[in-house]
């Protein structure tokens, strides 16, 4: 029997599910009023003379059934008398037994005609399972629902992320609907891919959250990818739904961090295969300007049709409602003591706060979690909001440089010097290599956790993180405006996947003055990277290219080109010329990017080696996996390239001779089987497009199984939806609400007063 989670709904959330509730179960249209101590009437209904009915709404969910019958004796029973309904009716989110009912009815009578007109928290649950439109009609109270909530107990979400559960059930006690929830659920349906795009701390992941949310309650199970595309096949599980959920799959600084190996195409066929399964939905976030970042530079994602699977966020076209409803849940679902939050309840207070042309909803939730964290004057909080709202760095910036110990930033940068999540005790190794105490480590990461950092459990082991995003923005700009502080951090790298930061900084939005920073600690840096290029990779979730000696020579290159020390690129360059990396190379951009470098290169020596080095890299491409259809024409194109540094044709022609044999087998078995084949759908589409367009010896086919199997593949191709536009959602500015949605703000921000209780 259907349940819901009453104590998650907010007490204005409580109220307007009241009013369509008796609404319907009543059949008369019910005034809403301002909650306030001055008439004791949360919802009316006036017909003519007669007495008015009256329905009162108590959401004592954390003050319990003592409490309640304590208030209705002491404050609303004496107002009765005065207002003489002609029915009383007591709706509450409490747990009521019959002696309560009795108890209530006792001291409410004759306006409460019987103990039936006062509903406890199984007659609201009962009246919501009665009219399920009402459960649809708020979002919040199907999130509450225990389909949702069980789903996140599930086993497929215990056994693959606890961690992003416990986000998602966090999410769930905050969300405002902006409506891009179903602009999103419906390019999911219609797409089977959604790309959730927006500046930084907009709500994506809030979303997402959402969404994911939505799902499970539907029976998907939830797949996290942490490292890279491959995973989800690796995890594809043919006639299970499944939600593959990617979050900042392009990075959250820079888009070195994340795409390498082939990761672009890897991406674009994910996605190609989801689109093409009934059963399959695949759910992305991204930055906006690192996906344009993206498009620029891979042009593969560039010719990809980005524009008709996002949705893209902007707080600028969050209505007044909207901005109002994010403020209002965040403050009450904190910890904040109750004088606290009634400071929210005036205009006064609120109106600057949502209508700020900076407002975001991270600088909120910081604030709140800043004055959880550290304590704040009442009559400051709210200025401490607007100031973070002109400023979004300066709640992290007040904590680090007035709140927090020496070791508690020291811990802030270890955890800068990894590009993702770091297990605990790599963490650990780097903590104490820098000679403090792991008793300091976990003194500072218990401060920190639920902050300003993440821990959280991942299979065996915990992985730490930044909270958000902009923790990370903020350190990284923390150290690079400092020359003591870079140089600090600098001289604390111990590893491979530390410098790879490094690099990646250089692609962020403050990569000028991160560079003019490294300039100025050149022999920290060549200290540092010398014994970290030989260090072995660790674990971290998001990192896959550590162990290639070939990347790593690279990043050395570049990064000692880019701040101008021969010591950091020597490094780089003896590993290619002497260790023959590229034949044990890991990606295939990799190796072009070496080839590039060298090929434009100022360096004599570099340059003459490069004929070495592309007679190498076709030695490598033949000898590489090409398993299936994506690799093989990667592999092709990289072939083809290799003519233009020089090479000659046999790699490229052996593996068009591969290609031409992969191509039969795939429709033999397509002509034989149809979809039973172990060949994919998406494949197969790809294999035709690359026939028809002339790349290929099409004629070495027997023409009728061709045709065969194009016809297999054309009634398996589910129909294409038709195109659309980029969602951006396009509603009222708060410049200039209605008077309508004034006043509903002003009725549920008067709810965080102690008097409307």
């Amino acid at each position: 029997m259907e349940t819901f989670d009453l104590s998650r709904l907010t007490d204005f959330d409580f109220e307007a599910v009241c009013k369509d509730l008796f609404e319907l179960e009543f059949g008369v249209r019910l005034e809403i009023f301002t909650p306030g101590p001055d008439g004791g009437v949360d919802l009316r209904h006036l017909k003519g003379d007669d007495p008015a009915l009256i329905v009162q709404c108590k959401h004592f969910h954390r003050s319990g059934r003592a409490k309640l019958l304590s208030h209705m004796r002491k404050v609303e029973a004496p107002k009765l008398g005065q207002l003489k309904p002609g029915r009383y009716v007591l709706a509450t989110s409490v747990e009521l037994s019959r002696a309560s009912k009795d108890k209530l009815h006792e001291l409410l009578k004759p306006f409460v005609r019987s103990p039936g007109d006062i509903y406890g928290k199984d007659d609201i649950d009962a009246l919501l399972r009665k009219h399920e439109q009402v459960v649809k009609r708020h979002l919040r109270l199907w999130l509450t629902s225990a389909a949702v909530l069980n789903s996140l107990l599930s086993k497929s979400i215990v056994t693959r992320s606890q961690a992003l559960a416990e986000q998602v059930d966090e999410t769930l006690r905050t969300y405002a609907d902006n409506g891009s929830h179903a602009a999103a659920l419906r390019l999911l349906e219609d797409r089977h891919v959604c790309v959730v795009a927006g500046a930084p701390g907009v709500g994506k992941t809030t979303l997402s959250h959402v969404l994911c949310a939505h799902y499970l309650s539907h029976g998907y199970e939830l797949v996290e990818i942490s490292e890279d595309a491959e995973e989800a096949n690796a995890l594809w599980n043919p006639g299970v739904p499944q939600l593959f959920y990617y979050d900042d799959f392009l990075g959250q600084t820079a888009i070195d961090e994340k795409l390498g190996k082939n990761e672009d195409g890897r991406l674009i066929s994910l996605m190609q295969r989801v689109a093409s399964a009934p059963d399959k939905r695949f759910l992305l976030t991204t930055r906006e300007y690192i996906l344009a970042q993206a498009q620029e530079r891979y042009e593969r994602l560039d010719r990809h049709r980005f524009d008709i699977q996002t949705c893209v966020l902007d707080v600028a076209d969050y209505t007044y409602r909207v901005r109002a409803s994010i403020l209002y849940n965040h403050i009450s679902a904190s910890n904040l003591p109750a004088r606290m939050k009634s400071v929210f309840a005036s205009h006064d207070v609120y109106g600057p706060i949502v209508r700020h042309e900076n407002f975001n909803p991270r600088a909120i939730a910081a604030t709140l979690a800043e004055a959880e964290m550290l304590g704040i004057a009442t009559k400051s909080i709210a200025a401490e909001m607007v100031a973070n709202l002109e400023d979004p760095g300066r709640v992290w910036a007040h904590i680090v440089n007035h709140q927090i110990n020496a070791s508690d930033v020291l811990l802030l940068k270890t955890i800068l010097s990894f590009l993702s999540r770091v297990r605990m005790d790599t963490l650990e190794d780097a903590w104490t290599a820098s000679g403090a105490s792991v008793r300091a480590l976990r003194s500072s990461l218990k401060v920190l956790d639920g902050t300003m950092l993440r821990s959280a459990q991942h299979g065996e082991f915990v992985f730490v993180e930044f909270h958000n995003p902009s923790v990370r923005d903020y350190m990284r700009n923390f150290i690079s405006s400092d020359p003591a502080e870079m140089k600090d951090f600098v001289g604390r790298i111990q590893v491979f996947e530390q410098v790879e930061t490094l690099w990646s900084m250089l692609s962020s939005r403050n990569a000028g003055q991160v560079l003019e920073a490294l300039k100025r600690c050149g022999p920290e840096l060549e200290t540092a990277l010398e014994s970290a290029f030989r260090a072995e990779a660790v674990v971290l979730l998001g990192n896959y290219s550590a162990n290639d000696n070939a990347h790593r020579a690279l990043i050395y290159m570049k990064l000692g080109a880019a701040v101008g020390s021969e010591a950091v690129h020597d490094i780089g360059w003896r590993s290619i010329s002497e260790d023959d990396v590229i034949r044990e190379a890991r990606d295939q951009e990799t190796v072009e990017n070496i080839l590039i470098y060298l090929g434009e290169s100022s360096n004599p020596e570099l340059r003459a080696f490069l004929p070495v080095a592309v007679e190498q890299a076709a030695e490598w491409i033949v000898e590489s996996d090409l398993s299936n259809w994506q690799l093989l024409t990667d592999a092709l194109r990289f072939a083809s390239l290799l003519a233009d540094f020089g090479g000659d044709d046999d790699a490229r022609e052996t593996i068009s001779d591969r290609i031409d044999d992969y191509a039969e087998w795939a429709l033999d078995s397509w002509a034989e089987q149809g979809e039973a084949s172990s060949y994919r759908l998406d494949e197969m589409k790809e294999i035709f497009r690359y026939y028809e367009d002339g790349d290929g010896d099409r004629y070495r086919f027997d023409e009728d199984v061709y045709n065969t199997a194009r016809a297999y593949v054309e009634v398996a191709a589910p129909p294409r939806a038709s195109p659309a536009n980029r969602r951006r959602l396009r509603v009222a500015r708060p410049g200039s609400p209605e008077r309508p949605e004034i006043e509903e703000v002003a009725r549920m921000m008067a709810t965080l007063s102690p008097n409307a209780k």
